[in-house]
């Protein structure tokens, strides 16, 4: 897949220098309902992270977390030694397309617009290099064509592209997503797998929930196993095993190629 550069929108460190996401003793309850239990990992940029684990194990948890929109936490999160709310243009969070709204009345270039607000300052002051930056997060999605379509007008494939060039435009280091595969054709589940390895490669960290355990391996260079508690994590060639899968999906049967 050929994308314009990914590298030209505003990432500003190179991958060996990576920057570092840290989650100490998380743990959160909702009422009486312990969602995550005494979760603890550290990853740096330069990595695509699949999130594995059965309905109720507390995937969409974690990442709305490090989103920042969980507040009632125990435990720590930080992104560059910093916590959440001194970053928060640093991360982009992108939910299930099935939970947007599609009526909502805003084009394609709207949506990737509101990528630079957390730029603009306090005057909000909209300037010539944000409309070169939302211009080239379209191009590098391929999306100039559909730059002024409404998104009730788009396909699952291309309301989930606009969401990551909304993110790209937002010049984030972090991109977390919800079941960004749920529900998209073939090509379009190939053209987000080559886009997910081209920016992990140019030192984004990418965060995803997934539940295709067979397209794990080629699509995650490291994985995080949850069951409420930190199963596994690590490379996947090393983590993504029989062992941590029974575990992961306690009392399903699970034949994934490992």
């Amino acid at each position: 897949m050929s994308l314009h550069p990914i590298t030209d929108l505003g990432h500003s460190h190179h991958p060996e220098k990576h920057h570092l996401l840290s989650v100490e003793n998380l743990h959160i309850h909702y009422g009486n309902i312990c969602a995550l239990k005494n979760v603890s990992f550290e990853i740096g940029c330069g990595h695509c992270v699949g999130l594995l684990g059965q309905n109720g194990a507390g995937k969409s948890t974690l990442v709305k977390t490090i989103a920042g929109l969980n507040k009632r936490i125990t435990g720590q999160v930080t992104w560059s030694g910093r916590p959440l709310s001194e970053c928060k243009a640093e991360i982009a969070y992108l939910p299930q397309v099935d939970s947007m709204d599609p009526l909502f009345p805003i084009t394609v270039k709207g949506l990737v617009e509101l990528g630079r607000y957390p730029h603009l300052g306090a005057r909000k002051k909209w300037r010539a290099e944000d409309s070169e930056v939302v211009e080239t997060a379209l191009a590098s999605l391929k999306l100039q064509d559909l730059a002024d379509r409404r998104l009730f007008q788009l396909s699952g494939g291309q309301l989930q592209r606009a969401q990551i060039a909304r993110a790209l435009a937002q010049e984030a280091h972090v991109l977390l997503l919800d079941e960004p595969f749920s529900g998209l054709d073939e090509p379009s589940q190939d053209f987000l797998s080559d886009l997910f390895r081209e920016l992990a490669d140019n030192g984004r960290l990418l965060l995803v929930c997934h539940h295709d355990l067979k397209a794990v391996p080629r699509l995650f260079d490291t994985v995080l196993m949850l069951n409420r508690e930190l199963v596994g994590f690590g490379p996947t060639p090393e983590v993504f095993t029989r062992e941590n899968l029974a575990k992961t999906f306690p009392g399903k049967e699970i034949t994934p190629d490992v």
